[in-house]
């Protein structure tokens, strides 16, 4: 089983920040992030890019547009085609998630039951409504992780799935791909035989490496989405 952070790991930017940055509202969001948690100001934004007459449209437009490195597309289809289960734990939401995945056809690879972000829904005056996690999903309230925002626990998020995948059987090897402080937690869910993949000059590699007594998987450094089809294809033995 893969598992995928998106911003800065399946999708070579952050995707709440490259819409706010396309649609000239950088300002705005650099403001108000003083006083808002994360999730509830990109809530907060989404209304004030609808209130300036931003339209959904608009918003996809730059989802479109917004950058997957071709070496990682070839490596989820890779992977895919050798038969292992992908899924995507985010903090960024399923609206923006699913955009981008339909614009690169990587969406059947990820159906909606592997997919664990924020909820985001268009509301009925039309602008984008994005909820935390943790308040979306009532299997999974408020978490008291001292690790983790407290919209997303990504430690309980792999848990979860963990719960659900095995039905009973062996455990299978996980492999967890992410770059973000967020991912610190899971990666300490993870196992001997298990492989966290950490990008380079990011977060999560920083907080490993201070941790490295309570970290069971092997771990693989990456820079750039080369780096990852690489390593996936010594793992799993496909040819990059």
């Amino acid at each position: 089983m893969i598992v995928l952070d998106f911003d800065w790991t399946l999708l070579d930017c952050n995707s709440d920040t490259w819409v706010v940055e396309k649609l000239g509202a950088s300002a705005l969001m650099n403001s108000l992030h003083r006083t808002l948690p994360w999730t509830q100001l990109m809530d907060r934004m989404m209304k004030e890019l609808h209130d300036a007459g931003r339209s959904m449209e608009d918003i996809d437009q730059c989802l479109q547009q917004a950058p997957i490195h071709p070496a990682m597309v070839s490596a989820i289809k890779s992977a895919a085609a050798i038969g292992c289960e992908l899924q995507i734990v985010s903090d960024a939401n399923s609206y923006f998630i699913n955009k981008i995945l339909h614009s690169y056809d990587l969406h059947h690879y990820f159906p909606d039951k592997n997919i664990h972000t924020n909820l985001a829904f268009v509301a009925e005056n039309g602008a984008l409504h994005v909820v935390p996690f943790h308040a979306a999903d009532e299997q999974l309230p408020p978490h008291g992780c001292n690790l983790c925002p407290p919209n997303m626990c990504k430690g309980l998020i792999l848990n979860s799935i963990q719960g659900k995948t095995t039905s009973g059987s062996t455990r299978r090897e996980v492999i967890y791909i992410g770059d973000g402080g967020g991912d610190f937690c899971p990666s300490l869910q993870l196992q001997k035989g298990d492989h966290v993949l950490a990008r380079k000059g990011f977060p999560l590699l920083k907080r490993l490496q201070e941790n490295q007594n309570v970290v069971k998987a092997t771990v693989h450094v990456w820079s750039s989405a080369s780096d990852v089809e690489a390593i996936l294809s010594d793992l799993l033995q496909f040819e990059s």
